[in-house]
């Protein structure tokens, strides 16, 4: 059996799977039935972050600092929220740790880690538990990946998770980059995983079973696209050496109970292991749709060749582009 760290994003990741409308009593029901059940990190707030509510006009149905309130109700729990600098500033940050804020993660693009770094220090200043959570990850090689996670540990980072972001992984290939990551760390690692391709659960365990201490999970699956790795399921599995083992039960009926009633959102199939295949984050299907739709060409060909020349940040100039190529060579067949 191995070990791990759970951290429960249900009430974080999970907010975009109910277009951050989490409900107070929702919100109050889960803090309190992961406490009770062993989960010790236990992260909420807007999908995107601190300050996401104003930054982008997503509005959650509870307020950031009503969620500050119902998280200082947690008895043995520790509570965070995450952190994406340019849409939070440090300002959110001091706030939220005035509030009782005890874990950070300050979320950046692999492929450029350097606006962490004052986050970094900062909520290290404030006394936080502060991870570094390599967003993307799958768009870069495991040399690449551990690049960007030594640079982390440098600004002070606590620990480094790998996210695979487009949910496409396989359990082989997690294994093998937290092996390959970690042996260049003296910090910890952790795993944030999508289900895109059904896979969510085994890579975590995967992650786990490789070394990754902390390894992110919903009840229920419930998260951005295809969901998570599963609360109930992976607390089943693992052993919490910390506190001595996590109460899957109670962990399954909060899941059935609270999670599994809500009206949810969801996302294209296809689209999902569309993305998964060629390693295309979701928040790129929007464009890819309406470009393929408005050229007439098929929306999978299209993301299969933009992933080609940019898989990171295709603008809409280069996907119109390309979707314009490829309505020229169906024309001429």
């Amino acid at each position: 059996m191995v070990s791990a760290d759970v951290m429960d994003c249900t009430l974080r990741d999970g907010s975009y799977a109910v277009g951050f409308q989490f409900a107070e009593g929702d919100i109050h029901a889960v803090l309190t039935g992961l406490d009770a059940a062993g989960i010790r990190l236990v992260e909420l707030g807007h999908g995107l972050g601190l300050g996401a509510a104003g930054a982008l006009g997503k509005p959650m149905l509870v307020p950031e600092e009503r969620c500050f309130e119902l998280a200082a109700g947690l008895r043995r729990a520790a509570w965070g929220m995450f952190c994406i600098p340019g849409i939070a500033t440090l300002s959110h940050l001091r706030r939220a740790a005035a509030a009782g804020m005890r874990f950070v993660r300050v979320g950046v693009d692999i492929t450029d880690v350097t606006p962490a770094e004052r986050f970094v220090e900062t909520a290290k200043g404030l006394g936080l538990l502060t991870f570094a959570n390599l967003m993307k990850t799958n768009v870069l090689d495991a040399d690449g990946v551990g690049d960007a996670a030594q640079q982390c540990e440098k600004y002070g980072a606590d620990a480094v998770y790998l996210v695979d972001s487009a949910g496409a992984y396989l359990p082989d290939e997690v294994r093998d980059l937290v092996a390959a990551v970690g042996q260049r760390l003296d910090v910890p690692l952790g795993f944030h995983g999508h289900d895109n391709l059904g896979l969510a659960n085994a890579n975590a365990l995967a992650a786990a079973a490789a070394g990754a201490r902390y390894i992110d999970t919903t009840l229920d699956g419930i998260g951005r696209g295809a969901g998570n790795a599963v609360t109930e399921c992976f607390a089943a599995i693992v052993r919490d050496d910390a506190a001595g083992g996590y109460d899957y039960r109670a962990l399954a009926q909060l899941s059935e109970t609270v999670v599994r009633p809500l009206a949810r959102l969801h996302d294209d199939r296809v689209y999902q292991v569309m993305g998964a295949v060629t390693r295309t984050h979701s928040s790129f299907f929007p464009l890819i749709s309406g470009c393929a739709r408005a050229a007439g060409v098929d929306a999978f060909e299209l993301m299969a060749e933009v992933a080609d020349v940019d898989r990171i940040a295709p603008t809409e100039g280069l996907v119109r582009e390309i979707a314009g190529r490829l309505a020229a060579r169906l024309a001429a067949r």
